[in-house]
């Protein structure tokens, strides 16, 4: 599978990275991430050059890697810089991939790619880093299907009224008024619903909670598969930004052809002094995914018997057109960035 490249895909998160390396696999390769104690996030290619033991086995001794077998030495460069033997002699091929990391609002990002890392393209949440006025819980969930299958599921929520119905009421997407747009290369999903029941979620953030309120959800989709969600509501007839809202990363990395990593982060405006609360919505959004989405992606990915979605023309619904469009913009660019003999491959 090609991917995107020259672009920031999540590793994980900043509270993930410490002194005990962790092992993952990211777009096909196997890694090695680790934090130094000088705080720098590492991520090395997991397979150390000498027995090809797992690096991620290891111990880190201050800003270096120990592979756990020979105990060879990996500066964060790389290169290593210590073997056990009497002679001392490193060999100059005793040396590992690094791939770039950058850390912003408590995301780790890795660089794939061969050009020089620009972190100024790295999607910005300023709310994680606002404690004064948003509350923030996480989460992951590793899915048996393909990375580009949750991001359709993201950008199409008219799944919540079968899928959620505890979030949704009978005919919720009929109430539902939807749109769709392209900026540049995001690709924006709107859902405008007046006069909505209010959900249990958002009544909690009012001390007498209306019957009804307006509902706007908005998707924004940045290539590769990196959503931005904003979902909140207002008094009927005010405008939008009155309301209580969420705003919320959702960021998918493939791990191979046929899984992914899905990080997810969720920033709320109200009830900020509730540890109680975060408890107990990280672990309903948690659920919501292992129990409801997860399943139901992995059960797509079966069924198409490792076919693209394009290729078995599945019957298309207005609710499509966001997912569909964010699609031919990824393959676009990935087309882009092929030479030509391979893009005709």
């Amino acid at each position: 599978m090609s991917y995107l490249q020259n672009t920031w895909y999540a590793a994980g998160f900043s509270d993930e990275l410490a002194d005990k390396p962790i092992g993952r696999t990211l777009l096909g390769r196997p890694m090695v991430l680790y934090r130094t104690a000088s705080g720098q996030p590492v991520a090395l290619d997991d397979r150390c050059p000498h027995r090809f033991a797992p690096l991620h086995q290891g111990t880190v001794f201050g800003e270096d890697l120990r592979c756990p077998y020979h105990g060879l030495r990996f500066a964060p460069s790389g290169q290593c810089v210590q073997t056990p033997m009497a002679d001392a002699r490193i060999p100059k091929a005793a040396s590992v991939q690094r791939f770039p990391l950058a850390e912003r609002d408590g995301i780790v990002w890795l660089w794939w790619g061969n050009a020089e890392p620009d972190e100024s393209l790295i999607r910005r949440w300023p709310q994680f880093n606002d404690p004064a006025h948003f509350t923030c819980v996480q989460g992951y969930i590793h899915v048996k299907g393909e990375y580009q299958l949750v991001s359709d599921n993201l950008l199409d929520l008219s799944h919540a009224e079968f899928l959620h119905p505890y979030l949704a009421t009978a005919g919720f997407n009929r109430r539902t008024q939807y749109s769709m747009e392209q900026d540049g290369t995001t690709v924006v999903a709107r859902n405008w619903r007046p006069g909505e029941n209010c959900s249990q979620l958002f009544a909690m953030a009012y001390d007498e909670p209306p019957e009804t309120v307006d509902h706007l959800s908005i998707v924004y989709w940045q290539p590769p598969s990196t959503l931005h969600l904003r979902i909140g509501v207002t008094r009927v007839g005010r405008p939008p930004e009155e309301g209580p809202c969420s705003q919320q990363a959702h960021l998918v990395t493939p791990e191979t052809e046929g899984s992914c990593h899905y990080f997810w982060k969720w920033a709320r405006d109200f009830k900020l002094g509730d540890p109680e609360f975060s408890t107990r919505l990280q672990a309903a959004i948690q659920s919501a995914f292992e129990t409801e989405d997860g399943p139901m992606i992995e059960a797509q990915y079966r069924y198409m018997h490792g076919q693209a979605l394009e290729d078995l023309k599945p019957v298309l619904l207005a609710t499509d057109s966001a997912s569909m469009r964010a699609r031919r913009v990824l393959a676009q660019l990935i087309r882009e960035q092929q030479g030509p003999a391979e893009a005709a491959a």
